[in-house]
């Protein structure tokens, strides 16, 4: 074979005809097989393009161990490194450190041979002995600081890749330390490197991934979720980023965005399961699945109307806090309030709000504002003081929702001082339970002859009610053990007292059930009690349950410790009580 044949084969290799190129070298080595340089030849181009299995073959077709060629020698070892068979990589940089000591390259590759096999402290020495030959060796410092990094050497490995990075900046290198930098709590630092890393490499998708981790640790929200978007944009399958890019959306109050970037995915990628199931995670965290069983619920639904209805005159400005659906603030409007404010802290359910509002042609009578009531300025927002205050903001423990803080801002800087409030008032209402049926819903004891009852000790004691099915059967009087008096009051402080319930009836006694009433003023009332199943309810009650079952006879007082803390209530049997008998 002449060099002209040969440097034909490089070019057309160069100029990216690799097929060709490597079949028409096949088939030379075919035709002379005892052609060393051809076979080498064969075997760089099969190598370049990944093929390590051809190559080597070829390559131990030319090598002879009686006389060692660096070349072919050192790529053997290449090739078997690639094939992640180290220690037969390992056994071929042996060999050639011993035929060529001097060589910095062998040094540095048996090196990673230990690193890949996880012998650190051996790595770093082989590495400290390739710097020794070749103090400018990028390979042997890249090697040395991963095998320190291993070690968790950290500030070691960053010397050693930026050292790495003065000989010649690498995407590894960059990395590596950027990753090294978060470790000991660098972050800005750690973003300078990324960032170098990238300019790099900009489309490898896992560096705009770091850097973005990097960001929202530093709670740049904003750049955070660039990077994961950029990153989306190489990955688009990656369900990791997806789930970061779209809780920082959610985060920074950008949940319609993060919908967004779920269904932007699904339009190139419709069987993303992640996608899918992101985008409703996120409706289901902006969106809760209460909303529409309360607009669906009549009792509450009318009890707003008579309250609104008793109050709503033509020249009133109502002022709403918690817009949901629009349908209270179309009530007011219905009622014919001179205008209506509503505002709401979720942008989808306030964009949604104003599309049924001007489906239902109010849209000229209720201004809808996207924000929290706290954010809801006077004088920009909202004209003037309004003269009704409507609210609807309350969880099924009444308090969840921030109520109390959010009325308590309202009333100093929305409201006319001799304003009216609906609902006027709330409670957190409680009686003591019993109930077969409720009560295998909230203890085992025995099943299938079996003793389960220390499975008592670790499931919750307080436990929403979704079933209506369930029949609790209450021991004593309504009580009510926390009222909210919100036309009279401007601040409720949180409280901690003892309730003394009297039994109405003996039996086993499985906690304290709790539910709301509500008061909206002219005898409307809404209240969710527990002897009332209703078919569609989104204000559900919530069990306290003892420790086990108590058997109380009929008059039996039992002691109850209720407290709140302004968003969250609780009971529980107060501290030293003893049922009768024990």
């Amino acid at each position: 074979m002449t060099r002209r044949n040969i440097d034909a084969l490089k070019q057309k290799f160069r100029e990216g005809h690799h097929a060709e190129a490597i079949a028409e070298c096949e088939a030379l080595c075919r035709q002379d097989p005892a052609h060393p340089e051809t076979k080498r030849l064969c075997a760089m181009m099969h190598a370049l393009v990944g093929n390590y299995g051809r190559a080597l073959e070829l390559l131990h077709q030319v090598r002879d161990p009686h006389q060692e060629n660096a070349d072919v020698l050192f790529n053997i070892g290449l090739c078997e490194r690639e094939l992640k068979n180290f220690q037969g990589a390992q056994q071929y940089f042996r060999i050639y450190t011993g035929k060529f000591p001097g060589h910095p390259d062998g040094w540095a590759s048996l090196a990673e041979c230990k690193f890949q096999l996880g012998e650190f402290d051996e790595g770093i020495a082989l590495a400290d002995h390739a710097i020794k030959l070749d103090s400018s060796s990028l390979a042997a410092w890249t090697v040395r600081g991963n095998c320190q990094k291993s070690l968790a050497q950290f500030e070691d490995a960053l010397a050693s890749y930026q050292r790495a990075n003065q000989i010649q900046p690498t995407v590894e290198s960059h990395f590596n330390a950027g990753l090294i930098l978060v470790e000991i709590n660098k972050p800005s630092q750690a973003i300078d490197s990324f960032t170098q890393a990238i300019e790099l490499a900009p489309d490898l998708a896992s560096l705009k991934v770091n850097r973005g981790d990097s960001f929202h640790g530093l709670g740049k929200i904003q750049e955070a979720v660039a990077d994961y978007k950029a990153a989306l944009a190489l990955a688009p399958t990656d369900a990791e980023t997806l789930k970061k890019a779209t809780l920082c959306l959610l985060e920074s109050g950008q949940g319609s965005q993060a919908i967004e970037l779920c269904r932007d995915i699904l339009k190139v990628h419709p069987d993303n399961l992640t996608a899918k199931l992101g985008a409703e995670w996120i409706l289901s965290q902006l969106v809760p699945i209460w909303h529409v069983p309360m607009m669906n619920e009549p009792e509450r639904n009318k009890a707003y109307y008579d309250g609104l209805a008793s109050v709503v005159t033509p020249e009133k400005i109502v002022f709403e806090i918690g817009t949901g659906s629009g349908l209270v603030a179309m009530m007011a409007a219905k009622l014919g309030a001179k205008k209506v404010f509503t505002c709401e802290a979720v942008g989808l359910v306030a964009d949604t709000a104003g599309k049924i509002i001007k489906r239902n042609n109010y849209q000229d009578q209720i201004t809808v504002l996207a924000k929290p009531s706290q954010a809801v300025q006077l004088g920009q927002d909202l004209p003037v003081r309004a003269d009704i205050l409507v609210h609807e903001i309350f969880s099924s423990e009444l308090l969840g929702e921030h109520v109390l803080p959010a009325i308590e801002d309202a009333k100093a800087r929305l409201l006319e001082p001799d304003g009216k409030v609906l609902p006027s008032s709330a409670s957190i209402m409680v009686a003591l339970v019993s109930g077969d049926d409720l009560g295998r819903n909230l203890y085992v004891d025995e099943a299938f002859g079996f003793d389960l009852r220390d499975f008592n000790a670790i499931h919750p004691k307080k436990r929403p009610l979704y079933r209506e099915d369930l029949a609790p059967v209450l021991m004593s009087d309504d009580i009510e053990a926390f009222r909210f008096d919100f036309s009279r009051e401007s601040t409720f402080p949180a409280e901690r007292k003892v309730l003394e319930i009297t039994t109405s009836k003996g039996g086993l006694c499985y906690g304290v059930i709790q539910w709301i009433r509500v008061e909206l003023g002219n005898d409307a009332r809404f209240e969710n009690h527990p002897s009332r199943p209703r078919p569609v309810s989104n204000w559900q009650h919530t069990i306290y349950g003892f420790d086990e079952p108590i058997r109380l006879e009929q008059g039996s007082v039992v002691s109850i410790t209720a407290m709140h803390d302004r968003s969250r209530p609780w009971f529980e049997l107060a501290p030293g009580w003893r049922p009768p008998g024990a």
